[in-house]
Protein backbone atom coordinates (compact mmCIF):
# COMPACT_ATOMS: atom_id res chain seq x y z
CA UNK A 1 0.00 0.00 0.00
CA UNK A 2 1.22 3.48 -0.83
CA UNK A 3 -0.19 6.60 0.37
CA UNK A 4 0.82 10.01 -0.52
CA UNK A 5 -0.76 13.66 -0.45
CA UNK A 6 -0.82 15.86 -3.76
CA UNK A 7 -1.50 19.18 -4.51
CA UNK A 8 -4.35 19.53 -7.54
CA UNK A 9 -1.92 21.02 -9.86
CA UNK A 10 0.32 17.62 -9.84
CA UNK A 11 -2.40 15.06 -10.35
CA UNK A 12 -2.13 13.81 -14.31
CA UNK A 13 -4.99 13.45 -16.01
CA UNK A 14 -4.93 9.51 -15.64
CA UNK A 15 -4.36 10.23 -11.76
CA UNK A 16 -7.87 12.50 -12.03
CA UNK A 17 -9.68 10.23 -13.97
CA UNK A 18 -9.29 7.33 -11.28
CA UNK A 19 -10.01 9.77 -8.45
CA UNK A 20 -13.36 9.92 -9.88
CA UNK A 21 -13.88 6.52 -11.01
CA UNK A 22 -13.31 5.79 -6.80
CA UNK A 23 -15.60 8.38 -6.33
CA UNK A 24 -18.32 7.22 -8.81
CA UNK A 25 -17.87 3.87 -7.55
CA UNK A 26 -18.41 4.79 -3.99
CA UNK A 27 -21.43 7.02 -4.35
CA UNK A 28 -22.87 6.58 -7.46
CA UNK A 29 -21.44 8.69 -10.72
CA UNK A 30 -23.27 12.59 -10.89
CA UNK A 31 -25.63 10.70 -13.65
CA UNK A 32 -27.62 9.67 -10.74
CA UNK A 33 -26.32 5.80 -9.91
CA UNK A 34 -27.49 6.05 -6.27
CA UNK A 35 -29.67 8.02 -4.23
CA UNK A 36 -27.82 11.63 -2.87
CA UNK A 37 -29.38 13.15 -0.13
CA UNK A 38 -27.41 16.08 -0.58
CA UNK A 39 -28.37 17.66 -3.51
CA UNK A 40 -26.05 20.92 -3.39
CA UNK A 41 -23.86 22.39 -5.53
CA UNK A 42 -20.25 21.52 -4.31
CA UNK A 43 -16.84 22.27 -4.79
CA UNK A 44 -15.58 21.81 -8.79
CA UNK A 45 -11.75 20.85 -7.23
CA UNK A 46 -9.80 20.10 -3.89
CA UNK A 47 -7.07 21.73 -3.27
CA UNK A 48 -5.05 18.40 -2.34
CA UNK A 49 -5.73 14.81 -2.70
CA UNK A 50 -4.71 12.16 -0.10
CA UNK A 51 -4.36 9.27 -2.06
CA UNK A 52 -4.29 5.68 -1.50
CA UNK A 53 -2.55 3.25 -3.96
CA UNK A 54 -2.87 -0.76 -4.40
CA UNK A 55 -0.44 -2.42 -7.15
CA UNK A 56 -0.58 1.28 -8.95
CA UNK A 57 -4.00 1.72 -8.80
CA UNK A 58 -5.83 4.29 -6.66
CA UNK A 59 -8.08 2.68 -4.29
CA UNK A 60 -9.31 5.35 -2.32
CA UNK A 61 -9.08 8.97 -2.03
CA UNK A 62 -9.85 12.26 0.60
CA UNK A 63 -9.49 15.32 -0.63
CA UNK A 64 -8.92 18.54 1.12
CA UNK A 65 -9.90 22.08 0.42
CA UNK A 66 -8.05 24.62 2.25
CA UNK A 67 -10.69 27.75 3.44
CA UNK A 68 -11.53 30.51 6.11
CA UNK A 69 -14.57 30.06 7.21
CA UNK A 70 -16.11 31.92 9.92
CA UNK A 71 -17.30 30.44 13.49
CA UNK A 72 -19.91 33.55 15.13
CA UNK A 73 -18.10 36.49 12.78
CA UNK A 74 -14.59 35.21 13.50
CA UNK A 75 -11.99 34.00 10.87
CA UNK A 76 -11.28 30.25 11.71
CA UNK A 77 -9.03 28.32 9.01
CA UNK A 78 -10.75 25.11 7.86
CA UNK A 79 -9.48 21.61 6.23
CA UNK A 80 -12.46 20.88 4.14
CA UNK A 81 -12.77 17.33 4.29
CA UNK A 82 -14.85 15.47 1.24
CA UNK A 83 -14.61 12.86 -1.45
CA UNK A 84 -13.52 10.47 0.84
CA UNK A 85 -13.86 7.30 -1.01
CA UNK A 86 -12.90 4.03 -1.32
CA UNK A 87 -13.60 1.63 -4.42
CA UNK A 88 -16.19 -1.05 -2.98
CA UNK A 89 -14.56 -4.29 -3.74
CA UNK A 90 -11.88 -2.74 -1.30
CA UNK A 91 -13.87 -1.71 1.29
CA UNK A 92 -13.78 -2.27 5.42
CA UNK A 93 -9.68 -2.96 4.99
CA UNK A 94 -8.46 -0.06 6.45
CA UNK A 95 -7.54 2.00 3.63
CA UNK A 96 -9.79 5.28 4.32
CA UNK A 97 -9.09 4.90 7.81
CA UNK A 98 -5.22 5.46 6.69
CA UNK A 99 -6.03 7.86 3.78
CA UNK A 100 -8.27 10.11 6.48
CA UNK A 101 -5.29 10.03 9.14
CA UNK A 102 -2.84 10.85 6.47
CA UNK A 103 -5.23 13.93 5.85
CA UNK A 104 -5.29 14.73 8.88
CA UNK A 105 -1.54 14.72 9.84
CA UNK A 106 -0.99 16.79 6.55
CA UNK A 107 -4.01 19.35 8.22
CA UNK A 108 -1.71 19.49 11.00
CA UNK A 109 1.65 19.79 10.52
CA UNK A 110 1.96 21.22 6.62
CA UNK A 111 -1.23 23.19 6.23
CA UNK A 112 -1.32 24.44 10.05
CA UNK A 113 -4.90 24.22 10.08
CA UNK A 114 -7.17 25.47 12.87
CA UNK A 115 -9.20 22.55 12.32
CA UNK A 116 -10.56 19.88 9.64
CA UNK A 117 -14.48 19.88 9.17
CA UNK A 118 -16.39 17.65 7.44
CA UNK A 119 -19.91 16.95 6.48
CA UNK A 120 -21.69 13.64 6.89
CA UNK A 121 -24.69 11.75 6.88
CA UNK A 122 -25.58 10.07 9.99
CA UNK A 123 -24.59 6.32 8.42
CA UNK A 124 -21.19 7.66 8.37
CA UNK A 125 -20.67 9.14 11.74
CA UNK A 126 -19.15 5.87 13.62
CA UNK A 127 -16.26 5.69 11.28
CA UNK A 128 -15.15 9.23 11.47
CA UNK A 129 -15.58 9.28 15.73
CA UNK A 130 -13.40 6.56 15.49
CA UNK A 131 -10.91 8.71 14.19
CA UNK A 132 -10.88 11.27 16.35
CA UNK A 133 -13.52 13.64 14.50
CA UNK A 134 -16.20 15.11 16.89
CA UNK A 135 -19.61 16.11 16.21
CA UNK A 136 -20.24 19.92 16.19
CA UNK A 137 -23.77 22.18 16.84
CA UNK A 138 -24.04 24.83 14.09
CA UNK A 139 -25.80 25.90 12.29
CA UNK A 140 -23.85 26.00 9.48
CA UNK A 141 -24.38 27.90 6.11
CA UNK A 142 -22.94 27.52 2.85
CA UNK A 143 -23.01 29.29 -0.22
CA UNK A 144 -25.31 27.88 -3.31
CA UNK A 145 -26.85 29.42 -6.59
CA UNK A 146 -29.85 30.48 -4.62
CA UNK A 147 -28.02 32.15 -1.90
CA UNK A 148 -26.72 31.07 1.82
CA UNK A 149 -28.67 27.71 2.40
CA UNK A 150 -28.26 25.61 5.74
CA UNK A 151 -27.12 22.38 6.27
CA UNK A 152 -29.12 19.92 7.87
CA UNK A 153 -27.00 16.86 8.42
CA UNK A 154 -23.80 16.00 10.61
CA UNK A 155 -21.17 18.45 10.76
CA UNK A 156 -17.74 16.83 12.67
CA UNK A 157 -14.60 18.76 13.33
CA UNK A 158 -11.00 17.04 14.10
CA UNK A 159 -8.86 19.77 16.67
CA UNK A 160 -5.33 20.23 14.12
CA UNK A 161 -3.84 23.58 15.68
CA UNK A 162 -6.50 25.07 17.97
CA UNK A 163 -7.67 22.44 20.74
CA UNK A 164 -11.71 24.24 21.39
CA UNK A 165 -13.76 24.70 18.70
CA UNK A 166 -15.74 27.96 19.53
CA UNK A 167 -19.55 28.02 19.54
CA UNK A 168 -21.96 29.64 16.86
CA UNK A 169 -23.09 29.72 13.72
CA UNK A 170 -20.41 28.44 11.09
CA UNK A 171 -20.34 30.21 7.64
CA UNK A 172 -18.13 27.94 5.06
CA UNK A 173 -18.07 31.06 3.14
CA UNK A 174 -17.75 28.96 -0.28
CA UNK A 175 -19.31 26.10 -1.37
CA UNK A 176 -19.55 23.06 0.44
CA UNK A 177 -16.43 20.45 -0.05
Amino acid sequence: MEISVLADSELSAYGRNQIDDVCDQAFGSISGDKDNSFNYQWVLKNDWHVIVKLDGVITSHVGIVERIGTVDGKPVRLGGVGAVATLPNMQKKGLASAAMDMAAGFMQDSLKMDFGLLLCAIETEPFYRRLGWQEVTGPLVFDQPQGKVTFHELTMVLACVKQDWPPGIIDLRGLPW
